[in-house]
């Protein structure tokens, strides 16, 4: 298991998921967050995580409270999702199809060459591709408004 990052210019962090480990609230604050606040760092030095908004899943380590607080503490804004709402997600409707179909049907002998694969994948997705993902997200969003909640897939 992945857990992955994406910006809307593209890929930000890629983090495995030791074998047997679950990502409970400590592990994602500590290791997956902590690792999102370095790529920040490094790329505004001024401001970090400040002001990025960040959309994840409402996982239960997602919304614990150190994890809260922690976002808290950096000025991250979270941008809530709404549960069972996989066409409201970029991870679900751009993201996992392309890794899906560029993965599908290869062997790799360990998780590190499975990484190197995830990696390759995501850097391979064209920068406009990730740009345009993050624009149908908010037209997809104001579709579900327009919709009123209701499904919406197909519709134009």
């Amino acid at each position: 298991m992945y857990a992955i990052f994406f910006t809307n210019q593209g890929p930000a962090i890629q983090i495995a998921v030791p074998k047997g480990k679950s990502v409970n609230s400590k592990f994602y604050r500590g290791a997956v967050l902590k690792k999102l606040k370095k790529y920040f760092i490094r790329r505004r030095p001024a401001t970090g995580l400040s002001g990025i908004r960040l959309l994840h899943s409402n996982a239960s380590s997602h919304n614990a409270a150190i994890v809260r607080e922690f976002l808290r503490q950096e000025k991250v804004v979270e941008i809530g999702h709404q549960p069972y709402s996989p066409d409201l997600a970029p991870s679900d409707y751009f993201l996992f199809p392309r890794l899906k179909k560029n993965l599908t049907g290869q062997k790799y002998k360990t998780q590190k060459d499975l990484g190197s694969a995830i990696v390759q994948c995501l850097k391979g997705i064209h920068r406009k591709d990730y740009e345009t993902a993050f624009n149908n997200w908010i037209k997809r969003l104001k579709l579900c408004i327009t919709h009123k909640g209701e499904y919406f897939e197909g519709i134009r």
